[in-house]
C-alpha cells in the first residue's frame, strides 16, 4: 500500500505540474517534513503510530515517508490550494477527509499501527493542524512555529511523551535510523 500510494502521488503531482509551484510552496512542505522527523525524534521511545509493511524494514519504511511520500503529499495540496475564503474551508476538509479515509483503510489492513491511546479521531486532529500550517507558515512563518511548539507540547502532554536528558546526547540520524 505504501508504494501505491507513493506512485499515485507521485502521478497527481506529475499531472498538476505542482513543481513548478515549488518556489512558492517549499517553506510548507519542508515545515511538515521537519515537524514529522520532529515526531521521529521526540516521541522515539513512545510512538503513537508506526508504519507496517512485510517488503521494508521499519526505519526504511519511515524514509520512504518521510522524504518521498510526505513532501508529495504536502506539494500535491499546496500547489491547487484555493484563493477565496469559502474554497479554502472546503479544500482543506476534502482533504482531511480523504488523509482520514485512505488512513483508516490502511489501519484496518494492518499497514499501520496505533499505540498509546492513538486513535483515528487524533489523526483526524493532526490532519487539520497540518494542512492548516503547512499553508500558514508560507504567509505567517513565525506565528505558525509559535503555534506548532504549543500544539506539540499539548500532545506531548496528553500522551505523556518523555523527554529526557539522553534525548541531546545521541546522534539525531541515529534515533531515526537506528545504529
Amino acid at each position: 500500500m505504501h508504494i501505491a500510494i507513493l506512485l499515485w502521488l507521485l502521478i497527481q503531482n506529475i499531472r498538476k505540474k505542482s513543481w513548478l509551484m515549488l518556489p512558492q510552496t517549499i517553506g510548507g512542505v519542508l515545515y511538515t517534513v521537519f515537524f514529522n522527523f520532529l515526531y521521529y525524534y521526540l516521541c522515539k521511545y513512545k510512538l503513537l503510530w508506526e508504519y507496517k509493511s512485510k517488503l521494508f524494514k521499519v526505519t526504511t519504511l519511515r524514509a520512504i515517508h518521510l522524504f518521498l511520500i510526505m513532501p508529495l503529499f504536502i506539494q500535491s495540496y499546496l500547489s491547487t490550494y484555493p484563493e477565496k475564503w469559502p474554497q479554502k474551508f472546503f479544500y482543506v476538509l476534502k482533504w482531511v477527509g480523504t488523509s482520514s479515509l485512505v488512513e483508516s483503510i490502511a489501519y484496518r489492513k494492518g499497514y499501520i499501527k496505533f499505540c498509546h491511546g492513538w486513535n483515528a479521531f487524533w489523526s483526524g486532529a493532526i490532519y487539520v493542524f497540518m494542512f492548516t500550517f503547512s499553508r500558514l507558515v508560507m504567509i505567517r512563518p513565525y506565528f505558525t512555529l509559535f503555534l506548532s511548539s504549543i500544539f506539540s507540547i499539548v500532545l506531548m502532554k496528553i500522551f505523556r511523551i518523555p523527554l529526557k536528558r539522553r534525548f541531546f546526547r545521541k546522534n539525531v540520524w541515529e534515533s531515526f535510523f537506528g545504529k
